[in-house]
């Protein structure tokens, strides 16, 4: 049995500069399992060569989302920085192990910090240090007013609209210290998202995100344009950019239309964020064998039954047969 406990993560730093007009896909995930499903089913898509050759990497991506999500709550501020740092231990974790036997390396995290957690510079500091120490590649921090902010997608905390921070206080306060905390560590980049085309209209959100990218920020994310125009708008003023430029996809959006990976590719994007789809889409085969069951049906005869799925399979995902394996080498001394 290989004993080797060291793999190595692949680099994001490497991956923005290396993709070659390719697109990246940051997909989300909402717990350890999740991001071993997804490892696995990436490295088996790779192992039989079928992926696209214009998608150029993957990055798994811990969404505020899907963090508010796993505590039973909306997205509307109330998961903090000591949560989103416990979810990127969980992630890290998770597929670290799940990279042991996979064969591929562990693909890059990025971290949704919301609004950075704190009001003064040494907040945002100490939300990037402990999202790096945890693993975290890059952090995503955006301009919406103070810690209780929403979804992009969403009209605000109270549903009558979202507020912003002016771009002074986004830049100095919150870009510029996160961007110096880049610099001082290896493979750490920098996110900015502006939710400005809700509040102040398109030309003041391409107006903040030139204004991000010249003080620092690696990635640009315009967020929730409002239909095919807005959205082509964004793709083509940052196609020759420094930067990357990244679209948000949420499936039935009340805002934004859906585009695949080759479609975003195609547009110019050069990162696109699947963040919380993962989870909806399991949601449907949840209800279904919950309903079943309230039904008294057998679930395995409503349902698929392939054996993949329930516990044979599922064991072998989350790592069972693997740790099993470990743990009796060493007791071989018996």
């Amino acid at each position: 049995m290989d004993l080797n406990l060291k793999t190595n993560r692949q680099s994001l730093k490497r991956m923005l500069n290396e993709r070659n007009e390719g697109i990246i896909l940051a997909i989300g995930v909402s717990s350890g399992m999740e991001s071993k499903l997804l490892y696995t089913t990436i490295c088996d898509i790779y192992d039989k060569g079928i992926v696209p050759s214009y998608i150029s990497g993957f990055i798994t991506y811990v969404s505020g989302y899907l963090a508010a999500a796993s505590y039973g709550l909306p997205d509307l501020g109330y998961v903090l920085r000591e949560q989103i740092v416990r979810q990127t231990t969980t992630i890290e974790q998770a597929t670290w192990m799940a990279a042991l036997t996979g064969s591929h390396s562990a693909f890059p995290i990025g971290v949704d910090i919301d609004t950075g957690y704190g009001n003064e510079p040494m907040s945002i500091v100490l939300t990037c240090r402990q999202v790096h120490r945890a693993g975290g590649q890059y952090v995503q921090i955006e301009d919406q007013y103070a810690i209780n902010k929403s979804c992009g997608h969403m009209a605000g905390g109270h549903g009558s609209g979202k507020h912003l921070v002016s771009k002074e206080e986004m830049i100095n306060l919150r870009i510029k210290p996160a961007v110096d905390y880049a610099k001082s560590v290896e493979d750490f980049a920098v996110m900015a998202r502006t939710d400005a085309i809700a509040v102040e209209g398109l030309d003041s959100a391409l107006e903040r995100m030139h204004e991000y990218q010249e003080a620092g920020a690696d990635i640009l994310f315009v967020e929730a344009p409002q239909g095919e125009d807005q959205l082509k708008a964004v793709a083509d003023e940052f196609k020759n950019s420094a930067a990357v430029n990244l679209a948000n996809m949420i499936e039935r959006s009340p805002h934004t239309p859906y585009k695949s990976p080759r479609e975003l590719h195609e547009m110019g994007f050069g990162i696109g964020l699947y963040c919380i789809g993962g989870i909806m889409a399991g949601k449907e085969a949840q209800m279904n064998y919950y309903k079943a069951l309230a039904q008294g049906d057998n679930a395995l005869e409503v349902m698929s039954d392939s054996g993949e799925k329930w516990f044979d399979g599922f064991n072998a995902m989350i790592g069972r047969n693997y740790c099993e394996q470990f743990n009796k080498h060493f007791h071989n001394f018996q």
